[in-house]
């Protein structure tokens, strides 16, 4: 009996062992079948994000997109297309800096995908980086040569940098390659536009009317080439049809408004300015021509706040001040008005007609001793014109003005034909809107949920740096402040909060470049009004040497 149960046992511990060592291998099996399957489901899942981020991106929503190109790239860094996608959602979003970068990086791990270079091609042209545009559409059209959108903005370049003659033989490559289309015909008429050939634009406007009637680009060129020669009714007409045809283009608006304005149709000039304003409420040239127009027919007040938004947007504008000026002191509002002809003067030592009017309202507010001192001034400058010598001034401030504003005597100009600093017009295949949410642009406080994000507690951590720059910023020490949240940048290279404060202290120390990257840094990261600074920046900024680090 005992020799049968120890038989028993025996077996039975055999028995669990044959058991035991069957799960074990079934869980192998299950495990090599899981490590097997784990890149397909990867696969799907990274495939998953990219479809999520470019429907996002289709309906608009920008911000989300990002959070899912950056889900991809953090999974699968060598891939470009979530790259390039995140790069055309900022592009959207006005961070032409961010979408540069993204390109660029789209580029280096596939520079076989053309519209990498035609994304980038646009953010660096709204960069004021022309040749590198250009750069970017030559290979474009390279890759892609139907792509007319490429070779029209390849063109374009061309004439933004005064290369006419390259301009020239691109536009003959158009017209060979697509002699049914207007586009090639109206990049010649702009052309010879811009070589004061009138005749020979006037030649090929309409024969791009000639293939294309509906064409509203062609239409507005006819209507600029014939408000050049005064044909104000003509024009007009022209430009009823290309608003019929695109209602929503307030440069054509506003050119109409000049043309009703040089046929004494006021109404018909306000209405225009209103529309064009209701459709981009930014128009610099709408705000400065309504506000003239106000001020024609004796709306003092409106053309008050209109010259106060141009004022605000551009605070060195002295045609603007004048004018301001002037209407404050027919409003009543002799203190303002001296206030603003003061500026005026600060910035013009030499222009008279600026002290008489700030003589005048200094009488009326009963300053005799200041009056006469503008009016004495007024008469050693008309005497030293006169023998030929000049008086000492002031030392002028060194800057560039907009064109409206280089002779300052030209102050009864009623009307701006053109805005200089206005973008060429660019095509693209790419579509959609820009968000655009008003935001609080102060510095983020060190806060709990801060610390509970970051989850550091070491004394030299990256919240330290970044606590101990928000207070230097508080004190006004900027310089410090950009140097301690360097320093906590370089700790933790993705301290969303401290790349968002470096770019706030960076726009406030004029380091515009390098500021607009550390809000792109700080939107990828999840701080989404920094888009809204970035927008609102990135129509101020002009092209200039790359900003100090």
């Amino acid at each position: 009996m005992i020799k049968y149960r120890a038989h028993r046992e025996d077996r039975g511990h055999r028995e669990f062992l044959r058991l035991r060592l069957s799960c074990l291998l079934r869980l192998c099996v299950l495990c090599f079948l899981c490590v097997l399957c784990e890149p397909a489901r990867a696969q799907l899942n990274t495939q998953r994000m990219m479809d999520i981020g470019r429907n996002a991106i289709y309906f608009d929503d920008y911000v989300l997109s990002i959070r899912y190109f950056n889900m991809v790239i953090n999974a699968k860094p060598y891939l470009y297309e979530p790259y390039f996608y995140r790069g055309l959602a900022k592009f959207y979003l006005d961070d032409y800096s961010g979408a540069d970068l993204d390109c660029t990086q789209a580029i280096l791990r596939n520079p076989y995908f053309p519209n990498s270079y035609l994304v980038r091609g646009l953010s660096r042209i709204n960069l004021g980086r022309i040749d590198e545009a250009v750069l970017d559409y030559t290979k474009a059209v390279e890759m892609e040569p139907e792509n007319q959108s490429a070779w029209n903005n390849l063109t374009l370049c061309y004439l933004q940098i005064d290369s006419l003659q390259q301009a020239d033989s691109i536009s003959d490559i158009m017209i060979k390659k697509w002699p049914k289309l207007a586009t090639g015909y109206g990049i010649k008429c702009q052309i010879k536009m811009t070589e004061k050939d009138t005749v020979a634009a006037e030649a090929f406007i309409d024969k791009a009317l000639e293939v294309d009637k509906y064409n509203v680009p062609s239409l507005t060129m006819k209507s600029q080439l014939q408000m050049s020669h005064e044909a104000y009714a003509d024009a007009e007409q022209t430009l009823n049809e290309a608003l019929r045809l695109q209602p929503k283009h307030p440069g054509n608006y506003i050119n109409r408004a000049l043309c009703r304005f040089h046929q004494d149709n006021y109404r018909g000039a306000m209405q225009d300015y209103d529309q064009a304003l209701s459709i981009d409420s930014a128009n610099f040239i709408g705000h400065y021509n309504r506000g003239l127009l106000r001020a024609n027919v004796g709306e003092d007040n409106l053309a008050i706040e209109d010259f106060n938004f141009i004022i605000q947007k551009h605070p060195d504008d002295m045609m603007a001040i004048f004018n301001r000026a002037t209407l404050l002191e027919n409003t009543g509002d002799y203190h303002g008005a001296i206030r603003d002809y003061t500026t005026v003067i600060n910035e013009y030592p030499k222009f008279l007609y600026g002290y008489e009017r700030r003589a005048a309202v200094r009488r009326k507010v009963g300053d005799v001793r200041g009056a006469v001192r503008d009016e004495e001034h007024i008469l050693k400058e008309q005497i030293a014109h006169r023998y030929g010598y000049s008086t000492p001034t002031s030392r002028q401030k060194n800057k560039t003005r907009k064109q409206s504003d280089k002779d300052i005597d030209e102050y009864q100009s009623l009307v701006v034909a053109d805005d200089e600093e206005a973008p060429k017009q660019y095509t693209s295949e790419i579509r959609g809107k820009v968000q655009n949410r008003d935001v609080e642009t102060t510095l983020i406080k060190p806060y709990a949920r801060t610390y509970k994000i970051y989850n550091e507690v070491e004394p030299d951590s990256a919240l330290t740096y970044f606590d101990l720059a928000y207070n230097q910023a508080q004190d006004g020490k900027m310089m410090e402040a950009i140097e301690n949240l360097n320093i906590a940048i370089q700790i933790n290279p993705l301290f969303a909060e401290a790349y968002y404060n470096r770019g706030l202290l960076k726009l406030l120390s004029d380091q515009q470049e390098t500021a607009i990257l550390d809000l792109s840094k700080a939107g990828e990261l999840g701080i989404y009004q920094a888009y809204n600074i970035i927008k609102k920046n990135q129509r101020k900024r002009k092209p200039t040497a790359t900003d100090s680090q």
